[in-house]
Order: structure tokens, then sequence, then C-alpha cells
């Protein structure tokens, strides 16, 4: 498994949202895989190449949760989202979400685990699908999607 370690680690106080921001602000780029959310929400991302997936980890803070104390769908749907188009590029070509489904399972009050894998790698519209898990292994979310697949610029 390779890993990239996006921004998880000391330099940054994941559950003081404005430390979390002035981080983000000052180590992001404007390229793939190292724009300001990335960095914001603490994402740390890995690839496996046996498998063609990659997993991206979101750390539980206070600051992303909704009234009823949960991770708040949109930042669930963002993650999901991230692993999905990660797995594209590695493994296809750079992309764009078309559409995307999602079915939340359960309220988030942990850290989670998402992983994104390609169904079906069609010549211009691609299939993934990535599940998300809290700490002790229950599924909290699903996603599918369909991504428009950009020329391969490599």
């Amino acid at each position: 498994m390779t890993t990239t370690n996006h921004a998880r680690g000391a330099d940054r106080a994941a559950d003081d949202p404005v430390e979390a921001a002035r981080h983000a602000a000052e180590v992001s780029e404007p390229e793939f895989g190292r724009y300001f959310l990335i960095h914001f929400l603490g994402l740390s991302i890995a690839y496996d190449d046996d498998e063609q997936t990659c997993t991206v980890q979101l750390p539980f803070a206070e600051h992303l949760c909704n009234a009823g104390g949960g991770v708040h769908g949109g930042v669930l749907s963002t993650v999901l989202d991230i692993s999905m188009g990660h797995a594209c590029r590695r493994y296809l070509s750079a992309g764009s979400t078309i559409e995307m489904q999602m079915r939340f399972v359960r309220p988030v009050r942990t850290d989670v685990t998402c992983t994104g894998r390609i169904i079906h790698g069609g010549r211009r519209v691609v299939q993934l699908e990535s599940r998300m898990y809290d700490d002790s292994a229950q599924l909290v979310a699903v996603a599918n999607g369909s991504w428009f697949r950009h020329p391969t610029t490599r």
C-alpha cells in the first residue's frame, strides 16, 4: 500500500477550526491532492495498487459536526467524493463527478475511513463506489458515482 499523508500531524490542531483553516491556507496549493479542503479536514490518503483502491481517513473534529453532534453529511460526502476521484485519477485518468448517490446509515461521531474503488472504467464515463466505516468498523455511509473521464495526460 502506498500512503500519501496530506495534512494530518502535529502541525495541525484538529479541534481548532481557526487553526485548521490557517494551516490549510498556508500549505494548500492549487493542484490535485494538495488543495485547501484536504488540509482543512486533515485527510490522510493512501492507495492500494494491488486492489486499485484509494482509502481516505477523516479525523473527527467537533467543528465539522451538525447540531445533532454528528459529522455533517456534506463533509462526509466530500470525503467519499475525494476517495472516488483519487481512485479514478490514479488508476485511469483525471475525472469530474457527473452524479453521486449517497446513503447515510448512521451518525458519525468518531474518525472514519472510506475506500473508493472503480466499478467500471468506461472510455468516457467511469462508475465508482466508496464505503465509509467508523472506528468500530461499522458501515456509516455508501456512495456511488459516475465520473466523466478526462483525456489521459500521462
